[in-house]
C-alpha cells in the first residue's frame, strides 16, 4: 500500500467522519484499493447477545462505528463533537417553548440502500421498535422521554415528549434512533447475525468466523442522501486482538489506519514523528472509563465514606500511569467535548 498512513489515537465513537475523509493519495475517490483500517474492537455473537449489530440492541463504541457507517440517523454530530445538525432530516427543531415537541422533516428522495423509499412511516417504526424491545443492553433507556412519535404525511416526523429534554436532538444522533427497513427488522424481535441494512453512506459485508467479525467491508452506498461527503468507494476493518497486533500490521502496511486501543508507548513512539509515511491525527474523545464501587460491599456502604476516597483518589496519577498523556480526569457524565458538559462532580 502507498498511501500515507494515519493513525488515531482518540477516535473513540465516530468512524464515520474517518471513513469519509480519508482519501487515497493516488487515486480518486470511486476507485483505488480499499482504505484498510485497524481496531482492537471485538464483534461477537453469543447465545446472550445473539444480535450484537441491531441498532435496538447495540450500546457499546465498537458497534456503534459500524452502525454510524450504515443505518442513517435524524441527526449527526459533526467529527463527534459540538451540536448535532441533521442528517436524514432536511430540518429538526423544538416547536414549543417548553422543549417537549421537537419536529422534523426528512431530505427529499431517502432511499435505503436496496432501493426502497424511506418515510415518515419507517422513522416511526424504528424508534418505536427499540421502544418496544427494551433490550437488556439498556440502549432504550436513550428514548425514555419520548411519549409518543407522530407522522404527518410521508415527511413529518414529531415526537411528543414526556417531560423537557434538551438534549434530544443528541439522542437523535445515536444509533439506536437510527432508520431501519421494517422489511429487514421484525418489529418485535431483534435480528440475529451480522446482516444491516439502512441508508448511510456505507453497506456492510462481514467476514465471520466463529461467530465473530474478522473483516468488515464497508462499500460505498449510492443512495446515501446525507451530510458526510463519502471520498471512498470501499473500506476495510480489521479486527486484532490487541494493540501490539494492530501495531505490527501498521508497520508491516497491512491497514492505512489504526484506531481504538493503542499502548501510550505505542503513541509516545508515533508522536515523535520519526516515520514520515504515518501521520498521527488527535481528535476529542467520547469514551469514559469508570472506577466504580460495590455499594452492597460494607466498607463502602456508606455514602460519606465513597465521597471521602473520591476525594482522596489521584485521578491525574492514575491516567498519568495507564494513558500517558491521551486521556485527563473527568468530573462529569458528559465528556468534555459534548455541548453541556460541566465539571458537576466537582463543583
Amino acid at each position: 500500500m502507498n498511501r500515507k498512513t494515519l493513525v488515531l489515537p482518540a477516535v473513540v465513537g465516530l468512524l464515520a467522519p474517518v471513513l469519509a475523509a480519508c482519501g487515497s493519495s493516488d487515486s480518486s475517490g470511486s476507485g483505488g484499493d480499499a482504505i484498510a483500517v485497524g481496531t482492537t474492537d471485538r464483534f461477537t455473537a453469543t447465545k446472550d447477545a445473539p444480535a450484537p449489530l441491531d441498532p435496538a440492541y447495540a450500546y457499546d463504541v465498537g458497534t456503534w462505528n459500524i452502525l454510524r457507517q450504515t443505518v442513517q440517523t435524524l441527526m449527526i454530530q459533526p467529527k463527534g463533537e459540538g451540536d448535532p445538525v441533521p442528517e436524514a432530516a432536511q430540518s429538526c427543531g423544538f416547536t414549543d417553548s417548553g422543549n417537549e415537541r421537537y419536529a422534523c422533516t426528512l431530505r427529499d428522495g431517502l432511499k435505503f440502500s436496496n432501493g426502497d423509499k424511506i418515510t415518515a412511516a419507517d422513522v416511526k417504526y424504528s424508534i418505536d421498535r427499540a421502544r418496544a424491545i427494551k433490550a437488556d443492553s439498556g440502549v432504550s433507556a436513550l428514548l425514555n422521554t419520548i411519549q409518543t412519535v407522530e407522522t404527518q404525511g410521508d415527511n413529518q416526523v414529531i415526537f411528543h415528549l414526556k417531560t423537557a429534554d434538551a438534549t434530544f436532538p443528541y439522542k437523535l444522533s445515536t444509533p439506536v434512533a437510527g432508520i431501519i427497513n421494517p422489511a429487514d427488522y421484525q418489529k418485535d424481535k431483534l435480528r440475529d447475525g451480522f446482516d444491516v441494512d439502512g441508508s448511510g453512506p456505507y453497506t456492510l459485508s462481514a467476514d465471520v468466523k466463529n461467530d465473530e467479525i474478522v473483516k468488515a467491508t464497508f462499500t460505498k452506498n449510492p443512495n446515501y442522501k446525507g451530510t458526510l461527503k463519502v471520498n471512498n468507494s470501499k473500506v476495510d476493518m480489521m479486527s486484532y486482538a490487541d494493540a501490539d497486533a494492530m501495531g505490527k500490521a501498521l508497520d508491516k502496511g497491512d491497514i492505512d489506519v489504526m484506531t481504538r486501543s493503542m499502548a501510550p508507548e505505542q503513541i509516545q513512539k508515533l508522536s515523535a514523528g520519526s516515520n514520515s509515511s504515518e501521520d498521527l491525527v488527535e481528535m476529542s474523545g467520547l469514551e469514559i472509563r469508570y472506577l466504580a464501587f460495590n455499594t452492597n460491599a460494607p466498607s463502602v456502604k456508606s455514602k460519606a465514606v465513597r465521597q471521602a476516597m473520591a476525594q482522596l483518589i489521584n485521578r491525574g496519577e492514575i491516567i498519568a500511569k495507564v494513558y500517558g498523556t491521551q486521556a485527563e480526569p473527568l468530573y462529569s457524565l458528559v465528556p468534555a467535548s459534548i455541548t453541556g458538559h460541566s465539571n458537576s462532580f466537582f463543583n
